[in-house]
């Protein structure tokens, strides 16, 4: 099931670096799919997400949680 307003995580990415710093929170009070989180996790942010939805809290649930994963390896691969 994808979120009806996704946008690209190249977008996401771009304004979560532009208006942060590695280490400060990301608030997306509308979570929908979890690309702000995505992008977040990804530029080393955290985030507070927030989805009144059931289908898409698991959807973005799922992916963060991928997403999580990913960087943790990463990580692991650069040291």
């Amino acid at each position: 099931d994808v979120y009806p307003a996704m946008f690209p995580l190249t977008l996401a990415a771009r304004v979560v670096k532009l208006y942060t710093d590695e280490g400060d929170i990301v608030l997306d009070p509308f979570l929908g799919s979890g690309t702000t989180a995505i992008a977040a996790i990804k530029l080393n942010r955290k985030f507070i997400g927030i989805e009144k939805m059931k289908k898409y809290y698991d959807v973005a649930d799922k992916a963060i949680k991928q997403a999580q994963a990913d960087f943790e390896t990463d990580l692991f691969r650069r040291q």
